[in-house]
């Protein structure tokens, strides 16, 4: 078992996508880990679903479409539309995360649930028996470059107990400052993904990709 690798084209070179995506590709990524962020639910604008159109006519790798928005319920068929594969949507949203999974479930849309660093993992909890994958930041969603917070170690853990006591099938991915040495701490503390932004693009997109496929997962040791 190798660790998965997913990383955050947001903070890839825009104006040589379809490279950078090769290179994701010849790297053997798990998954793209597209940023979605409208603005008001996080200080930063970022794609569209004409972008990750425009990004799943360039790929088949499995798209992920992080919804960092205030009302997800209004846009993820968009994005659905648009080629994503799973649909990221965060408990802090302000609307009803519930009806929200059933709207999904009906459309037949594949979802993940994300938390905040701020934001108790249990939260997801109720949400989860059905996902694909819990999503913990580990920085405040926003900006990529920003410090691993350690604090969320402990979150991953717990989530560990509970999606392994309960045999969900949901894959714990952790995101934000992600690089060779904080990678390890998240696979120790139980991860299954890592999304990776500036760590992977700053550097040799292969060489990088490979060093964080490297480690270890906890539950192949």
């Amino acid at each position: 078992m190798i660790m998965l690798v997913s990383p955050s084209i947001v903070s890839s070179s825009l104006a040589r996508l379809q490279d950078e995506i090769r290179k994701c590709e010849q790297a053997g990524v798990f998954s793209l880990h597209l940023d979605i962020m409208d603005g008001h639910f996080v200080p930063n604008i970022t794609m569209g679903p004409d972008f990750v159109k425009a990004i799943r006519n360039a790929t088949d790798l499995r798209l992920e479409s992080h919804l960092m928005l205030e009302r997800p319920d209004r846009y993820y068929r968009n994005f659905l539309d648009a080629g994503s594969d799973v649909i990221l949507i965060h408990v802090e949203s302000p609307m009803s995360t519930g009806r929200l999974i059933r709207q999904m479930e009906a459309d037949g849309c594949r979802y993940g649930i994300v938390v905040n660093p701020e934001t108790p993992v249990e939260k997801a909890y109720p949400f989860l028996d059905g996902a694909d994958i819990l999503l913990i930041m580990s920085v405040h969603p926003g900006f990529s470059g920003q410090t691993f917070i350690r604090e969320t170690l402990p979150k991953i853990q717990a989530a560990r107990k509970h999606i392994d006591s309960r045999g969900l099938k949901a894959m714990i991915e952790i995101d934000g400052g992600i690089n060779d040495r904080t990678g390890v701490e998240a696979a120790d503390a139980g991860a299954d993904i890592l999304v990776s932004a500036s760590y992977i693009f700053s550097g040799s997109v292969s060489e990088r990709v490979s060093t964080l496929k490297a480690i270890k997962p906890a539950k192949a040791r």
